[in-house]
């Protein structure tokens, strides 16, 4: 099915800002250094990206982390220790072994990003809140907004919080009397990762509190994603509805249709 896409292109390289400083950095060395410590740089870069990857597999436990982390490390060794490497060795079994790891690793890896297993997913989520929306020149107000109430038990919100995290749909953020839930749009983590507060704060958020209460805040910067100009009341309680539905999709057991409707906007894999 195909759905008229309401929000701008997206053309942010915030995450591919780290991968970009690793290989820039392999290549100063190499042409000031030669390629035996031009290699050493890229091996760093990608045995410390393998540790930020499992950094953020203990905040999120997406297991396509686990993946990347693999492909990311044993690719790092395997630059320390190949023929051209710092640690290379007349044995070239080392060097093979963590070779044919990595291979396998980024097989994984390739598969679980086929299967949208390693996209985060706000882009769909606010795609999905706003297809049924006009445009109206109402645009932005700042204020929360009432966007209903439904009923759960504590156990069921803190379950339905680890499917949402676990499957890069929102994150979130516990509290004395309420869960918050934040979106996160690819391109986003990172700065989420070092920052978590400044998204709780200015970013799109929804909050249940656990008397049954839902309401949403979005920020300016979401909103302006968008592009036409939406009513911003029907936009807040459409992505509450959104959450509402979803978690009542999660108390019957069916919580992979959760997934199929986000897949089914079939949006850009890495977007």
């Amino acid at each position: 099915m195909y759905y008229s896409r309401k929000l701008k292109q997206d053309f942010r390289i915030a995450g591919l800002i780290p991968a970009i400083i690793i290989v820039l950095s392999f290549i100063l060395t190499w042409i000031l250094c030669g390629i035996r410590t031009g290699y050493f740089v890229l091996s760093i870069g990608f045995l410390l990206y393998a540790v930020f990857s499992i950094f953020i597999y203990s905040r999120t436990r997406n297991i396509s982390y686990v993946a990347a982390s693999l492909f990311q490390g044993f690719y790092g060794l395997y630059l320390l220790f190949n023929p051209k490497g710092l640690l290379r060795t007349p044995d070239a079994g080392t060097a093979n072994f963590f070779l044919v790891c990595s291979i396998i690793s980024t097989i994984w890896l390739v598969y679980l990003l086929s299967q949208r297993k390693t996209k985060w997913k706000g882009r769909e989520v606010f795609e999905m809140a706003a297809k049924s929306i006009q445009p109206d020149p109402e645009g932005f107000t700042t204020r929360p907004r009432p966007a209903g109430k439904t009923d759960f038990t504590k156990d069921e919100l803190q379950g339905f919080a680890e499917f949402l995290k676990r499957n890069l749909i929102a994150m979130p953020h516990r509290e004395d009397n309420n869960i918050v839930f934040v979106i996160i749009k690819m391109g986003e983590e990172l700065g989420y990762m070092f920052n978590p507060e400044r998204f709780r704060q200015n970013g799109t958020w929804i909050l249940f509190d656990f008397n049954g209460n839902v309401s949403v805040s979005m920020s300016k910067k979401d909103y302006m994603d968008f592009k036409e100009e939406l009513s911003f009341d029907q936009l807040c309680d459409n992505i509450g509805k959104l959450f509402i539905s979803f978690l009542e999709y999660y108390k019957k057991g069916e919580a992979e249709r959760i997934l199929d409707k986000l897949n089914e906007l079939k949006l850009g894999l890495v977007s």
